[in-house]
């Protein structure tokens, strides 16, 4: 009852039950099992590809630690790395991930591999403990890895929650040679008179953001804003989560320096890993020259007989046009294509067409969208221009002339709007 309490936080009280009692003897036996697990030599590292954005080459990797216990099966690592920190047993572990890593990063490159930077997690007990740089420095000096090829990351909160002690910590690391990187970026309270202290040279932008980074505004606009403070600070971006093409093009076109995600690579063994590298796998980018030089109209509706109805009208005005079957389809072409106009229904599922014009306005400025719907919803009408998201507004059946003057309208539109906000 007394750890449920604490889990639960302060101010409260927890009555002692069997099921706390169950989870009390399985905690107890899976700290028991932890202890054992080093000696047992029972931990393994994945290795997660991080990729330049640019070139789309492997640059680096994260080492991300794996526990398969005889007794207790895979254990994946939230379910014992809370339990390392609170034992302390985090310490040894974390030591030992970090020389396993250094070691491994030397061998690659003593079989003539590429020189990559490895990164590794830093835990906040990892972080306060004594000695951190001399033990850091010894194990490069025993493994033989140049610190340059060593990238220690730390979490945003970790070094807020006491600043100067952070600050000294941070800069025996850099002079031993490391590189440094604020881990989880954007979920603390960093204020930017202190980041402009510490010594760090990249941002790692959380996965939070990361994930409705195409179709929220509010995490496209935090994403942006991390973006272009960390530039001006002179440091790298690095996004990890990134799980789909649409998350890659819209960091990508927001000037991203790195990934890492399933998109690419999940983690994977030491063996798998080098095969990536020796078969110089990248990630395929799309430049400038690849896309269209047309700027394309996408229609949003999740009735087929619609689109092709649409298409038929269009076909000859030399539109390069795009077809999405629900708005989570169209944030995904919206963030890999250059769109001007969206054509959208109001009725659709999932998420209806004020809605999902509403957001492309905050997240796309410059896009000029119509809103098609079966009847003359006033209300719906009312919200959508209320919410400045539509530039015009057609019932079904529509008016084929209409139609195309109204698309017509709306591409002069978006080209006035693109040059008064891209001067």
């Amino acid at each position: 009852a007394m750890y449920r309490a604490k889990e639960q936080g302060r101010n409260n009280f927890q009555f002692y039950t069997d099921e706390l009692n169950n989870k009390v003897i399985a905690r107890m036996a899976m700290e028991k099992h932890l202890r054992r697990a080093l000696e047992r030599n029972e931990f393994v590292l994945h290795y997660q590809p991080q990729v330049d954005l640019r070139s789309g080459r492997i640059t680096g990797m994260e080492a991300l630690i794996r526990w398969n216990s005889p007794e207790l099966g895979f254990v994946p690592p939230d379910n014992f790395i809370y339990l390392a920190e609170e034992t302390g047993l985090i310490v040894p572990i974390g030591e030992w991930v970090i020389r396993t890593a250094c070691a491994q990063n030397k061998a690659w490159q003593d079989a003539g591999l590429t020189p990559l930077v490895m990164a590794i997690n830093l835990s906040p007990r990892q972080f306060r403990q004594e000695g951190l740089a001399e033990s850091i420095a010894a194990i490069v000096q025993d493994t033989g890895l140049e610190p340059r090829y060593l990238e220690l990351e730390v979490i945003e909160s970790l070094v807020m929650h006491d600043v100067d002690s952070a600050l000294a910590i941070l800069r025996k690391l850099k002079e031993l040679g490391a590189l440094l990187t604020m881990d989880d970026f954007g979920t603390g309270y960093s204020s930017l008179s202190y980041l402009k202290r510490f010594p760090f040279g990249k941002m790692k932008i959380d996965k939070s953001f990361v994930r409705d980074i195409t179709s929220d505004p509010d995490s496209a606009a935090i994403t942006r804003a991390i973006i272009t403070m960390a530039h001006s600070l002179n440091l790298k971006v690095i996004a990890e989560g990134i799980e789909t093409e649409g998350q890659l093009g819209y960091l990508r076109s927001q000037s991203c320096d790195e990934m890492q995600g399933f998109y690419f690579s999940r983690p994977v063994t030491a063996p798998e890993f080098e095969k990536l590298l020796r078969e110089k796998r990248q990630l395929e980018i799309m430049t400038d020259s690849d896309r269209t030089s047309e700027v394309e109209l996408l229609i949003v509706d999740d009735e087929a007989h619609i689109i092709t109805a649409l298409k038929r009208v269009l076909n000859d005005e030399g539109y390069d046009i795009l077809t999405a079957n629900s708005a989570m389809e169209g944030f995904e072409l919206l963030a890999t294509n250059r769109v001007g106009v969206i054509v959208s229904d109001l009725r659709m599922p999932g998420m209806n067409g004020t809605e999902f014009l509403s957001r492309v306005k905050e997240i796309y400025p410059d896009i000029v969208s119509i809103m098609l719907s079966g009847s003359a919803d006033m209300e719906s009408l009312r919200d959508a221009i209320n919410l400045g998201a539509i530039f015009r507004f057609m019932v079904k059946p529509w008016e084929d002339d209409l139609l195309r003057e109204n698309i017509t309208s709306a591409f002069r539109q978006h080209e006035l709007l693109n040059a008064r906000n891209n001067p």
